[in-house]
């Protein structure tokens, strides 16, 4: 059934996973956080030869390694961001300053603040 799922079928999946897992640990998955995981096509961050699967597995995607093959450049488990997001209390409206994710990261709190927030993103890109 996995390899006829589409990407927002695969999303959907991971964003329940994500917030069973808040349950179990007696959190909530904010709304906000939600609907920006719902909505922010994570696989665009993933390597261009990443499946949609690995791209939507609730663990981090490595976007880079060097010449042996140690990881360089990661974007972070959904699940992971998901609980910083919830824990910082980003809501819409806020400016918030993010260094570091890949972008996935980045987008995602795009999503949380909204048209009248502001995201400001620093990171190291492919070099």
């Amino acid at each position: 059934m996995l390899d006829t799922m589409s990407a927002g079928d695969l999303r959907a999946a991971m964003v329940d996973g994500i917030a069973a897992r808040h349950e179990a640990l007696g959190l909530v998955l904010a709304a906000e956080v939600r609907r920006a995981l719902l909505a922010v096509p994570r696989h665009l961050f993933a390597e261009s030869d990443a499946d949609l699967r690995a791209a939507y597995a609730d663990q981090p995607i490595v976007t880079k390694r060097d010449e042996r093959g140690v990881s360089l450049i990661s974007v972070s488990a959904p699940w992971l961001q998901a609980m910083m997001i919830g824990q910082a209390g980003v809501a819409p409206g806020m400016r918030v300053m993010e260094i570091g994710s890949g972008g996935y990261n980045a987008a995602l709190l795009r999503e949380v603040v909204g048209g009248s927030g502001s995201v400001t993103t620093v990171d190291v890109g492919h070099c």
